[in-house]
């Protein structure tokens, strides 16, 4: 409660089912009860899987049922299939087979969700990265990285979106090299001398750019007229987002 409005970050639900009416109370429903999330519904999994390997900007994936053009196992193949995807939710209603099941619980990016009511999957939605990894930081990095004009996919920018789940998995202050860059260059299977210079990298392009929504992020975060490091540009990203990210819902029996 209490958190700006101005800064809470967008996550990006697609929500898919052959139900179009299914779809539309879910949407509305769990766009009415958390202001963060917004929801794209859409009945073929053709259409989504398109607009994915087009870019379009998804976070997470909810599958509640088949499709009207394949049904849940062929979906969720096609969906590992490409290079880079979104966090997938099946919610359990007892529409899919034992076979997509075990394809979900092989795959460690996705999550099965063995109830089916509303109410609880807009608490999984609100569920921080103790349970589901990224699916704060990625979407409030993306945003950050279209304003300031980093092109994607970019591989030094994946280098500093990694740095800040790391720096978020604790209230504890992380020593920067020892820590935070070394469980980066472990993740994407680098030196950490590389993560270093890519970060740098990073930051020098958006000196050279000097975009004004990094300017404005400069001011803002107490970085203008210095030198930018990436202790310090971690550091402020942090406090963003973590005062910006919906708070986790307490959990009752």
């Amino acid at each position: 409660m209490g958190v700006s409005q101005r800064h809470i970050v967008k996550l990006r639900v697609a929500l898919v089912s052959y139900d179009e009416r299914e779809l539309r109370v879910r949407k509305n429903y769990l766009e009415e009860q958390n202001p963060a999330l917004s929801c794209i519904c859409f009945s073929r999994g053709k259409t989504l899987l398109q607009e994915l390997r087009q870019g379009r900007g998804i976070d997470v994936v909810v599958l509640s049922n088949q499709l009207e053009d394949m049904d849940g196992y062929e979906f969720i193949n096609r969906l590992n299939s490409l290079r880079s995807r979104p966090l997938l939710l099946l919610q359990g209603d007892g529409w899919y087979g034992e076979a997509t099941a075990t394809c979900l619980r092989s795959n460690g990016e996705s999550y099965l969700l063995e109830r089916s009511r509303l109410r609880d999957l807009l608490q999984d939605l609100r569920t921080s990265s103790e349970d589901l990894g990224s699916l704060w930081v990625v979407p409030f990095c993306n945003e950050l990285y279209a304003k300031w004009g980093i092109p994607q996919p970019d591989g030094n920018s994946e280098y500093l979106t990694s740095a800040l789940q790391v720096a978020c998995e604790t209230d504890r202050k992380l020593a920067l090299r020892k820590e935070i860059l070394q469980a980066v260059a472990e993740e994407h299977h680098v030196t950490v001398a590389a993560v270093d210079s890519g970060l740098r990298r990073v930051i020098e392009g958006l000196e050279s750019r000097n975009t004004e929504s990094w300017q404005e992020f400069k001011r803002k975060n107490g970085l203008a007229g210095g030198k930018i490091t990436t202790g310090k540009l971690v550091g402020a990203m942090r406090k963003i987002l973590l005062e910006g990210r919906p708070r986790k819902a307490q959990t009752s029996k």
